[in-house]
């Protein structure tokens, strides 16, 4: 098991938007800034009237996972949507999209950028409905290879998510041994094996491990096979330490 805290990681921005940023193979000191297909992670806070402007990406795969407020989101392709809790989006930039997101009320979430399989597949910008801003006490399926995942990936990892809450225990969503695992604690705090872990803290683990919540907390697990093929040259997911 290693941990990795928040205080390790990169903290960017002003009043309007403030984003903390893990870069997990480089917290390990690994040659990959990157874990396998996580290029990165970062956990934002924006608001009103903040603008992230139009720019580009090129061979990420970008997932935003917004857990409170509302932004609207313009891109390349065409689309303008208001982004909430409940109605979320991920852009496969393949080989180009630009898009700006701006901020209706104040904003934390996570974007996420995970690593293609292969670099110059054709964009594309997918939205899903969730039903629930929270599944409680049960994983849930967010975004993956699994046919059954509301937003497509298109690398050999799922992302499920949890609101767990207090005093209750979780173990990793049908646990296969070719999978790798990183955790991340978006808020609240529980307890794996001898450790705590709170806001900000990921987790990166090969087996099994019961998760007790200390407190209410929200969870984003990463499902990872161990022997996916993944790009390492994306504009934001891939390797900085090329």
């Amino acid at each position: 098991m290693r941990i990795i805290r928040a205080s390790e990681k990169h903290t960017h921005g002003n009043r309007s938007f403030q984003v903390n940023i893990l870069y997990p193979g480089a917290n390990l000191g690994n040659v990959d800034t990157g874990y396998l297909t996580v290029g990165r992670i970062d956990h934002a806070s924006f608001r009103p009237p903040g603008l992230v402007p139009m720019h580009p990406h090129q061979d990420d795969e970008i997932f935003s996972y917004i857990r409170s407020g509302e932004m609207v989101h313009m891109d390349s392709t065409g689309h303008q949507e208001h982004l909430d809790s409940c109605y979320m989006m991920l852009m496969n930039a393949g080989t180009g999209i630009s898009h700006e997101e701006r901020a209706v009320s104040d904003v934390e979430m996570l974007q996420i950028f995970m690593r293609p399989s292969q670099n110059s597949l054709p964009p594309q910008v997918q939205f899903s409905e969730f039903e629930n801003i929270y599944s409680e006490d049960v994983w849930r399926l967010v975004a993956g290879y699994d046919a059954k995942a509301p937003l497509k990936l298109r690398v050999q990892t799922n992302i499920y998510d949890i609101h767990l809450l207090k005093k209750s225990s979780v173990t990793f969503p049908d646990h296969k041994i070719q999978n790798t695992y990183l955790l991340y604690c978006f808020s609240g705090s529980f307890k794996v094996g001898d450790h705590t872990i709170t806001k900000g803290d990921s987790v990166i683990v090969d087996e099994n491990h019961t998760l007790e919540a200390l407190s209410d907390s929200d969870l984003v697990l990463f499902e990872i096979r161990k022997d996916a093929v993944y790009s390492e040259t994306g504009m934001f997911s891939g390797n900085r330490f090329h």
